[in-house]
């Protein structure tokens, strides 16, 4: 369960408490296997936050062959549902925010630390394409360094929102969320995309395993 307050910023005094999701996204593109965000695997963190853990490496490993020979890992902010899993991996390049970065050699696992330092890191200040499809886009307004994922594909434009936006919701309906670095940033992010008809792809939002085409017990297909 996680508090609406959190959410939505207009409902800061609510106490009320909605299910979420804790996701993350794979890719393959260019005969490339890519993870955006890795997840997290400590059932005592998990308990702390009133998290059902689930692991799925069995259901992944059915669908990507060798988790750790994935080849490019993008974090959209080093918080601990989204970087915990890094260790994981064999020595994939890694793609983050520069402040990201910086904030995960100082505060994350001595796994990660070390992941981090033995791996290819593009460390991010504004803008960076990835594979000639993924435009990473540093925003800053959840964590100081908390990032987006831009790409477009069938003909449609989609946008992993890292967790500038919680929901879907967030941004259809021009709501920034509760939980901020900077507000200003969040807000001024959330108001110029709420109009602009790209297909939102956040890492709480259940209705996303709702909306898409389950593949097995807790991957759903977005392409």
């Amino acid at each position: 369960m996680f508090s609406l307050k959190y959410i939505y910023r207009d409902t800061n005094h609510s106490e009320e408490q909605v299910k979420i999701a804790w996701s993350y996204y794979i890719a393959k593109h260019n005969h490339k296997t890519i993870f955006i965000d890795t997840g997290f695997r400590d059932e005592n963190v998990a308990k702390q936050w009133g998290i059902t853990f689930t692991d799925v490496e069995n259901e992944i490993g059915s669908i990507i062959g060798n988790r750790s020979l994935v080849d490019t890992v993008i974090i959209t902010h080093s918080h601990f549902d989204h970087i915990d899993n890094l260790d994981l991996f064999d020595a994939p390049e890694i793609i983050m925010s520069k402040i990201d970065y910086d904030l995960a050699l100082k505060q994350c696992s001595p796994s990660i630390k070390e992941k981090l330092l033995q791996c290819h890191v593009v460390a991010v200040e504004n803008e960076y394409l990835c594979n000639d499809l993924f435009r990473f886009k540093v925003i800053g307004g959840h964590s100081e360094g908390s990032s987006v994922v831009y790409f477009e594909t069938n003909n449609h434009n989609y946008i992993i929102t890292g967790d500038e936006c919680y929901s879907c919701d967030n941004m259809i309906s021009n709501r920034p969320i509760g939980v901020f670095s900077s507000t200003e940033n969040n807000e001024r992010f959330i108001n110029d995309i709420h109009q602009s008809g790209l297909i939102p792809l956040p890492f709480h939002d259940l209705n996303i395993f709702e909306h898409y085409s389950a593949i097995s017990k807790n991957i759903v297909r977005i392409l």
